[in-house]
């Protein structure tokens, strides 16, 4: 790693752990410093990487140099270098039980599942709260402890080599749309794989509740489902520790994308897709959205794609558009990012 993109990183790696209004001007100060430094150890001579590593060693961790800069951080029940290493482990821990809570809270309740589907949604809820509590205990305990004997953590010069990039703003993956996408995701699991029956229900004048799907066809699906399911959380997960484009964030997507096809195809061939009773119901109005597509410009279309009912067809594209965008987008995001 050349000097430069070295002195880049060090100054990010301390710089993220301040207040936005203190990091500017901190990381002015620090290049400053490091120039001075670097000028004095080279006298005269052209700076090697040797050089750098050495003066970025004699500043010591990153985290410890944002602690003098932050008196915040001081007199605390978790103080630097812990505090960051706690952060990080603490949110790969209560990401994995929550996950890991949800999925097999759904499991258990697609066996067991009466027929309140309030009382289901709030246990799942509560398996997952009680979840995150106790990871939370533990693994503050552990750090306060590691922290209050003043157990050390090694750093040497190959850590300087694992300092983190500093991300384009463009690279950037937003938390809040990786949390939207983790809501949507386990709502899609409770409403297709937990409780079928309901799926997506409509409510119609003196006809009662009445599912937009047959759930007959969902329930021999529901491992397919799973399937789908299970990568997309696999993407959040990647994407939420990455926090930037990466390439396991672009071959999780992939792998997303390719499951996401193959159950939008089986699920919407499959005779009967919809709910006869949702047919019926919306055949006097819109008799069309029910029969094969047999607009000219479809005809072109595989027979297995064109002979679906109009508006499964319409559904089908819709998504498979803003899979194919987001696969686009995150592949040229990826691309970008590994020249940089």
């Amino acid at each position: 790693m050349e000097s430069k993109e070295l002195i880049k990183r060090y100054i990010y790696a301390v710089t993220k752990h301040l207040p936005e209004n203190k990091r500017q001007d901190v990381g002015q100060e620090l290049e400053s410093l490091i120039e001075e430094t670097l000028a004095e150890r080279s006298q005269g001579r052209p700076v090697s990487d040797a050089d750098t590593k050495a003066v970025l060693m004699e500043l010591g961790r990153p985290v410890e140099l944002a602690a003098k800069y932050d008196p915040h951080t001081k007199d605390a029940l978790i103080g630097q270098p812990h505090f960051s290493v706690y952060l990080r482990v603490l949110r790969i821990v209560l990401l994995a039980v929550t996950l890991g809570m949800a999925i097999a809270s759904l499991l258990e309740g697609f066996i067991t599942f009466e027929s309140n589907v309030f009382v289901f949604f709030a246990s799942v809820l509560s398996n997952i709260w009680q979840g995150l509590l106790g990871a939370f205990a533990w693994v503050t305990i552990i750090f306060a402890i590691l922290y209050q004997k003043d157990v050390k953590l090694d750093y040497d010069k190959d850590d300087l080599e694992d300092l983190p990039a500093v991300p384009e703003r463009h690279q950037e993956i937003k938390l809040r749309d990786i949390i939207a996408s983790f809501i949507f995701t386990i709502l899609f699991l409770i409403l297709f794989v937990v409780v079928p029956q309901v799926n997506i229900p409509l409510v119609w004048e003196n006809s009662g509740l009445i599912p937009v799907f047959n759930p007959e066809v969902l329930i021999t699906l529901r491992w397919l489902f799973v399937a789908a399911a299970s990568a997309q959380i696999l993407n959040l997960s990647i994407r939420f520790l990455a926090r930037r484009h990466t390439l396991p964030v672009f071959f999780t997507t992939l792998l997303e994308a390719i499951l996401q096809v193959i159950l939008l195809l089986t699920w919407f061939h499959t005779p009967n897709a919809f709910n006869p009773a949702f047919v019926e119901l919306t055949n006097d109005f819109a008799p069309f959205m029910f029969e094969p597509a047999n607009w000219a410009p479809l005809q072109s279309l595989p027979v297995a794609i064109s002979a679906m009912p109009l508006l499964l067809l319409i559904i089908l594209g819709g998504v498979l558009l803003g899979t194919l965008i987001d696969l686009i987008t995150t592949g040229v995001k990826t691309f970008w990012g590994q020249k940089a």
